[in-house]
């Protein structure tokens, strides 16, 4: 069982999960393991295994949604969880190709699955938090693409303090942060990545990580799991083009994304990306300053702009700078 323990002065939440130490480990992310037994001259290799690849259904807890029955995504809960909700959501069946490189038709599935579980758990009275790992420094242990979804009844930290700014800007502002945040960006224009009919994506003014993008719908919903059909096809499209990005930049480097999905209002829902490209330094881990030390915001914006154009090809990306 995991636990939620509080730091008692700042009420900063850990989560106290030792059974994720016997997770598979694919990547390198845990501590060394000791020498294989030698055979002969040579250690004997350990033939990787595809938990999650179709046909291998039974070497994960049971499925809890797929898109049909010869599936291309499936969800099922994580074998080794840090929270009671805890699933694993397997972008296809390919053990090796991401987003950005599939069909965009199968990306169009793995947002319709994540909404069906939003939808799911939100019926629950719970909260969702959906977050992505590539790569070893990321925080990955099976290299088969797949995000993460975990649901509480209300999360702690970083989403809670997001809810209350959003609450104490609306009731000093009678506006939705995000929403005038989006406006100012359009305006200005020197951070914006990227510009669709229904998203925008921009490097925040106070990156705490260098070529952190956020992606930002323009309609105003505290929840994506209300969403449309045309937002679900322009949010495949977009989201490719970002993760594309920091491919063409760095050389497929570790990288996270996540979801920021409310109940309530005023929230509005977004997403954010990091790329590995840095790691920490005293002051950000004891003191909690970020240090954005590769780039300005606007020297980012218009490197990752450029990649995404290069991605979508110049007739069918919109001219965002001029």
């Amino acid at each position: 069982m995991s636990k939620l323990i509080f730091d008692k002065l700042t009420k900063i939440p850990t989560i106290l999960a030792t059974t994720r130490a016997k997770r598979p480990d694919q990547t390198g992310t845990m501590a060394a393991k000791k020498d294989e037994k030698v055979v002969g001259e040579e250690a004997k290799p350990k033939k990787k295994v595809d938990f999650f690849a179709k046909g291998n259904e039974e070497m994960t807890p049971p499925t809890l949604y797929q898109d049909q029955e010869d599936w291309n995504v499936r969800i099922f809960s994580n074998k080794f969880p840090l929270l009671d909700k805890h699933e694993v959501i397997v972008h296809s069946p390919d053990d090796f190709e991401d987003l950005p490189n599939l069909p965009r038709e199968q990306v169009v599935r793995y947002i319709e699955a994540i909404l069906a579980r939003i939808d799911h758990h939100l019926k629950e009275g719970m909260e969702v938090f959906i977050f992505n790992n590539r790569g070893a420094r990321a925080g990955a242990s099976v290299t088969h693409p797949h995000s993460q979804l975990v649901a509480l009844k209300g999360f702690p930290g970083v989403i809670e303090e997001k809810r209350e700014a959003a609450l104490g800007y609306f009731d000093e502002h009678g506006s939705c942060y995000w929403c005038d945040l989006v406006q100012d960006e359009l305006e200005d224009r020197g951070r914006v990545i990227y510009e669709s009919d229904h998203f925008v994506i921009i490097v925040p003014r106070a990156s705490k990580w260098s070529y952190e993008m956020m992606l930002l719908p323009k309609r105003h919903l505290p929840n994506m799991v209300y969403i449309n059909q045309e937002e679900i096809s322009d949010l495949a499209k977009t989201l490719q083009g970002a993760l594309h990005a920091y491919d063409e930049l760095f050389d497929f480097p570790d990288r996270n994304y996540w979801f920021y999905t409310e109940r309530h209002e005023p929230f509005h829902w977004h997403m954010g990306f990091i790329p590995h490209i840095k790691v920490f330094g005293g002051l950000e881990l004891g003191a909690g300053i970020w240090v954005n030390d590769k780039a300005t915001p606007e020297d980012a914006a218009q490197q990752l702009g450029k990649a995404i154009e290069d991605y979508f090809g110049d007739k069918e990306s919109p001219e965002v700078k001029k």
